[in-house]
């Protein structure tokens, strides 16, 4: 009996060493994803995209208002206008790209920063693409490393479509950016925001499709 007991527990040592091997070899990949790239990305429909916003071929740019004041750096807002601006120029969706300083001329209008060489229509309906910032961090580094990259720096912004003439809201997205390096890089996790940014309104402006809720990892 004390032979046939041992003889089972050597069996069942061995299996749950077998499937601990296995979810160790199974969760790995993911894991070192995780690790590799350190970049999360959460985002959800606020007011979903119904109507068809192909006919839209100009947008007009505005800078993110900072809601959260002085507790993120004035660098990284700059950055992260600049790069969704940046980013919307390069789209082939729109004829016209306006940037809209946070400096106004005497008449109080908006300073046009398009391309020089593409005149304005009135007639020609306008997108509006603005939002602001709802949340940031930086994380803490010494924590990060005590509690193997928890510790993240997050950014989360909300970005909306509008139309100029009516002030109609096309649609609006909310988007986290988590950086779970235990080395978090600001300026990587900024740069994937503006990626999110300019995604949505191509996504937006190629395809008529009504949006759903997202919730997504990425690199």
């Amino acid at each position: 009996m004390r032979k046939t007991t041992y003889a089972l527990s050597i069996v069942l040592a061995s299996v749950t060493l077998g499937c601990t091997a296995r979810n160790v070899v199974t969760s790995a990949p993911p894991r070192i994803f995780r690790e590799v790239h350190g970049l999360r990305v959460r985002s959800y429909q606020i007011s979903p995209v119904t109507d068809d916003l192909r006919r839209y071929r100009a947008i007009e740019i505005r800078p993110l208002e900072n809601l959260m004041l002085d507790q993120i750096p004035e660098s990284s807002v700059a950055q992260l206008n600049t790069q969704i601006a940046r980013g919307l120029q390069a789209l082939k969706n729109f004829d016209r790209t306006t940037k809209v300083d946070e400096s106004v001329n005497l008449k109080g209008d908006p300073i046009d920063q398009s391309l020089p060489d593409v005149r304005a229509d009135v007639s020609q309906p306008e997108l509006i693409l603005e939002g602001q910032i709802d949340d940031y961090t930086p994380g803490i580094p010494k924590l990060r490393y005590i509690e193997q990259g928890n510790n993240h720096a997050i950014l989360t912004v909300r970005i909306r479509l509008k139309d100029k003439q009516s002030a109609k809201v096309l649609g609006e997205i909310n988007i986290t950016v988590e950086n779970t390096r235990i080395t978090s890089n600001v300026e990587r996790m900024v740069e994937k925001t503006a990626d999110e940014v300019v995604s949505f309104v191509e996504r937006s402006t190629t395809h008529y499709n009504k949006a759903t809720e997202v919730t997504a990892d990425a690199q």
